[in-house]
């Protein structure tokens, strides 16, 4: 037992960073007052969606998009075509937007996709004070634009992030996960890392710039998670994220699994690419000045997925249960503030029923994911971005069989 007792104390020392810096931006979450100035006039606001292959659903997000609560001569719609081979361009100018066609077989992805078009059409970019970023199948909240413009308005303010949720949580158990996952990375912990001084990061979808940063930057992140290659890049260069809970953007999530195994290893090993890369400039940043934005980012990185999290949590309890009554209380306190960061999110967001149902489906969840990190760990690593079938495909394709 004495052996055990010392194996359980690493573990015990990384549950009580985590649990502790969960409590901080739990508690910051709570007090944060978004960065807005609401007097100031509506800025002038390009659109921009980068697009591939996105024929099925290009015409609704646009739909969306004019039918915002914004005054309409102070904003213009754009559509990357990247690399498509259906109609995304023609219906995108059909529905009323400016498509730029991209076609590029080597530098394939998001990211480049964003850069090409930032550089190629730089002109154009630099007579609007703002760009703002929205996927090709994000629904976009009718105050969407109102919200990012009184953002921008604020001067300390030169990127923000809107709250980033899922348009499906009612289509089964992954995608209910998905939206409380969503809840408190793409909301909890951002509201609480701006508030105690730190960068919300970019999500990948909702966010805006003021038009001087991405017309200097260009999109400088290639990798398959470039929103956190290019917050650090940000951070490094003192430019914060700030994060706007009122300001909106949602898209559809994977329903089965085989639309959900090639997202999640874009999101869960880009991003342990991403630590192995950013920690050391981090650390260095952090020695020349020990500001808390820095650390915070650190410890960011090193929050695992919830359901990872999750799992270590209980495993560790369960051998506790056999050392001892104070390491098993101290394993149960750290699930214990997990549930409270959990219960948070969800009810900042307003969590529907579904979700709040859906937690029932965690050890379906776990049994899932265990293998999946068991791949993820041991298989060839993800280099290239892979899209995610949208729903509408899926059925498309049903239907042809």
């Amino acid at each position: 037992m004495f052996v055990i007792a010392i194996l359980l104390i690493l573990p015990a020392l990384y549950l009580s960073v985590i649990s502790g810096y969960l409590i901080l931006v739990t508690t910051g979450s709570l007090l944060l007052r978004k960065k807005v100035d609401s007097t100031a006039e509506p800025l002038r606001i390009a659109l921009l969606s980068p697009a591939h292959n996105e024929e099925l659903q290009i015409e609704a997000t646009l739909a969306q998009m004019f039918a915002s609560e914004y005054p309409r001569e102070k904003f213009d719609v754009f559509v990357i075509a990247d690399n498509c081979s259906d109609a995304t361009a023609a219906r995108a100018r059909a529905a009323g937007a400016t498509a730029f066609e991209r076609t590029d077989k080597v530098l394939r992805g998001k990211g480049q996709a964003l850069d090409w078009c930032l550089k190629t059409h730089k002109d154009t970019f630099a007579e609007y004070d703002a760009v703002a970023l929205v996927d090709a199948d994000g629904i976009v909240d009718p105050r969407f634009l109102a919200e990012i413009s009184a953002s921008l308005s604020h001067p300390d303010v030169k990127v923000v992030q809107a709250w980033y949720g899922v348009s499906n949580p009612d289509a089964g158990w992954r995608t209910a996960l998905t939206w409380a996952g969503f809840a408190l990375i793409n909301g909890l912990r951002p509201a609480g890392r701006t508030h105690w001084g730190g960068t919300a990061d970019i999500k990948g979808s909702g966010m805006a710039f003021r038009s001087e940063v991405l017309l200097s930057y260009g999109w400088p992140a290639y990798s398959i998670v470039e929103d956190i290659e290019f917050s650090l890049r940000l951070l490094l260069d003192g430019i914060l994220v700030h994060f706007n809970p009122d300001a909106a953007v949602i898209s559809e999530m994977p329903t089965t699994k085989a639309q959900a195994e090639p997202q999640r290893r874009r999101w869960e090993g880009g991003r342990l690419q991403t630590v192995r890369t950013y920690a050391p400039p981090l650390l260095r940043a952090f020695a020349r000045s020990p500001r808390w934005r820095y650390l915070d980012m650190l410890l960011e990185l090193c929050v695992p997925p919830l359901s990872l999290f999750v799992f270590m949590e209980l495993a560790c309890i369960v051998v506790a249960a056999f050392v001892g009554w104070p390491y098993f209380a101290m394993f149960a306190s750290f699930f214990a503030v997990t549930c409270l960061y959990v219960i948070t999110g969800l009810r900042q967001r307003n969590a529907p029923r579904e979700v709040w149902l859906g937690l029932l489906a965690v050890p379906l969840f776990l049994l899932w994911k265990i293998p999946f990190y068991l791949r993820l760990f041991t298989g060839k690593k993800q280099e290239e971005w892979e899209r995610t079938k949208r729903l509408a495909e899926v059925e498309q394709e049903e239907k042809e069989k």
